[in-house]
């Protein structure tokens, strides 16, 4: 009976020995994959279809309010929260000379549509109000919104 336990105290370290291992490699792969940090951000002009890069942080700031709005799969509620916003964006430059604004929809990787509408309002407002900056696949928001704030 002894030796039963034994053996079984010996295939429970193994398997325990076993998991701390793959947790220990799978944290070391993880901690080496940060090159999706390191790619620039860019944004597309609909008109010309070039990718230019984003505004860098040192860069002197030309607008008094940037709203940056992270979207991953958005194109349905899109549409109805940049309407409204930049009915109010308008209202209170028309309001304040000395306001200006520009809005920045920070494509997060989504799969549907998205791009789609945050180009339609590129066009609809120009890119001098209103910006798509793609990141090509999904991040998450954090992300999203570190990525374009500090570029």
């Amino acid at each position: 009976m002894e030796f039963l336990f034994t053996i079984l105290a010996a295939l429970i370290l193994i398997v325990v020995l076993g998991l701390v291992s793959v947790i220990v490699f799978e944290a070391y792969r993880r901690s080496l994959n940060n090159a999706h940090v390191d790619a620039p951000a860019i944004f597309e002009d609909p008109k010309s279809l070039k990718q230019v890069p984003c505004p860098d942080i040192f860069d002197p700031a030309k607008k008094y309010l940037s709203l940056i709005i992270p979207a991953f799969n958005e194109e349905h509620r899109l549409p109805g929260a940049l309407d409204e916003t930049m009915n109010y964006l308008k209202k209170r430059e028309a309001k304040d000379k000395s306001f200006s604004y520009e809005v920045l929809i920070v494509d997060d990787g989504s799969r549907d549509g998205t791009k789609r509408v945050a180009f339609d309002f590129v066009k609809k407002y120009g890119v001098d109000k209103v910006r798509a900056i793609l990141l090509g696949r999904n991040h998450g928001k954090g992300e999203a919104i570190r990525k374009v704030s500090l570029t």
